[in-house]
Formats: C-alpha cells, sequence, structure tokens
C-alpha cells in the first residue's frame, strides 16, 4: 500500500513538473509569437559574456529559431590557442544565427584578437560579407574591441550592434573608430531601483549611449526595470522583453 501510495505521489509530481514546464515556455515564448520580421541573408554573431560560454547565447539561438524568427546555421568553436572549428546546421539564410564559443573566455582583449581569425573564415569561406552583432556582458567589449582595434577594409562590415549589460569604459576616443552611424541597441538592467543589475551600474551601461550621440551616432537605448528574475545581470539574456527588442531592432519591420 505504501509503495503504490509513493508511485502515485511520484506520478502527481511528474505531472505539475511538466504541466509546469509547458505552461512557463508558452508564457516565455509569448512575446516573440506576435513579432513580424523580414528576412534577410545577413548574419548575426552571438558573443556570450565572461566564464558564459554558449550557455548565454544558446537561448537566444533556440528561442528565435524554434519560432521560426532565425535560423541555426552556425557555431563558431575557437581553442585556447586561437584554433577555429565551425559546426555547420543550416544554409546561411532567413535570418541566419552564429555562434562564437570560446574556450578561453576570461580575457576580452585576446577573445576580441582571436575574433580577427574568426571573421577572416567567415568571409574567405562561408561569403559573410556584412553580418549583425550581439554581445552580452564582456562579449559586448570582444565586438567592440574588434571593431576599434582592428583594421576593418578587408574583413566583414558590421550592419548593427546589440550590446547587452556591457559597459565601455574609456571609449571615447575609440568610438571614433566604428563606422559611421553604426546602429546601435544598447540594453541596460536596472534591478529595484539599485542602480544597476547587480554586477554593471545604470551610469556606466548608459555613458556608452552618450557618447556614442555626442559623436552624432543614434544609439537606441533600452532600461529593463525589474528583479532579480528579469533585471539581474545573469538573467538579461533569458528576459522576454529583451527578445522582443533585440529581434525587432535586428528585423523588425
Amino acid at each position: 500500500m505504501q509503495r503504490r501510495n509513493i508511485i502515485r505521489l511520484m506520478a502527481s509530481i511528474s505531472t505539475v513538473i511538466v504541466v509546469g514546464s509547458g505552461a512557463y515556455w508558452q508564457h516565455r515564448m509569448r512575446p516573440l509569437t506576435t513579432v513580424r520580421v523580414h528576412e534577410t541573408t545577413i548574419p548575426t554573431i552571438f558573443i556570450g559574456g565572461d566564464y558564459a560560454k554558449a550557455f548565454s547565447t544558446n537561448g537566444f539561438v533556440h528561442r528565435f529559431s524554434e519560432t521560426k524568427l532565425m535560423t541555426k546555421t552556425l557555431v563558431v568553436h575557437v581553442g585556447r590557442q586561437g584554433q577555429v572549428r565551425v559546426q555547420q546546421f543550416a544554409p546561411l539564410r532567413h535570418n541566419p544565427t552564429i555562434q562564437v564559443i570560446y574556450a578561453d573566455n576570461h580575457h576580452a582583449n585576446l577573445q576580441a584578437k582571436q575574433l580577427v581569425k574568426v571573421m577572416h573564415i567567415l568571409k574567405q569561406r562561408y561569403h559573410v560579407t556584412r553580418y549583425d552583432a550581439v554581445g552580452h556582458s564582456s562579449g559586448g567589449n570582444i565586438i567592440f574591441d574588434y571593431l576599434t582595434r582592428t583594421p576593418q577594409a578587408h574583413q566583414p562590415q558590421i550592419h548593427k550592434f546589440v550590446t547587452l549589460g556591457s559597459n565601455y569604459p574609456g571609449s571615447s576616443a575609440a568610438i571614433k573608430k566604428l563606422p559611421p552611424q553604426l546602429p546601435v541597441l544598447n540594453i541596460a538592467g536596472h534591478l529595484w531601483e539599485t542602480g544597476g543589475d547587480g554586477t554593471v551600474t545604470l551610469k556606466s551601461v548608459l555613458a556608452f549611449s552618450q557618447v556614442l550621440k555626442r559623436d552624432d551616432f543614434h544609439p537606441q537605448t533600452r532600461v529593463i526595470q525589474g528583479g532579480l528574475l528579469t533585471a539581474t545581470h545573469s538573467m538579461l539574456h533569458i528576459n522576454p522583453q529583451v527578445d522582443r527588442d533585440i529581434i525587432t531592432f535586428l528585423y523588425g519591420h
């Protein structure tokens, strides 16, 4: 009798978990179901933050591809010595995604230098001439450093830039090296009116938009207000509003 009750209890718990997971997934994806996008062959490169490896970009790729807003296309693995291995899942069509995953993902300056080789391979082997870029935390710094420290004449040309929970100390002079009029979406978290996302201050993130404006750029700025599950630094990349803001900025009508 006791064994039967335990089995019933476990079955009930399993049912609750399955139903709850399904309800959460529907809630999580709902903001994307009403988005309408145009299709392009320009890929979007996703780069995660410090120690994140693929974690902070897997969600973006999964959610956007699940809702048919983008197509999972390439995953680029960069070894500790800069060696590059590329996995291809689909042709570069229908808003393709490219994840760049670093084995050594705790040295943004080094990663920016390694990105030069990645971009060269993308251009030579996959004919990428233009791209969008999304960087979370130090992923934004990697993209920024690559753009401002690497001669861009023979590199693929950036089309749009999304920076999420990133700050750029001492960026005033470097900004002049960005492509003129580059469209930028700058997203910041604001946890319980504490002045930041728990890791990066709101002031330091917004300073990037201010400097861009002084140099005749026209950045879009989003401040995500909320609590631990929505506005903290490590939760911004799984926030439904952030998903909607990014996909609308990149591909919205």
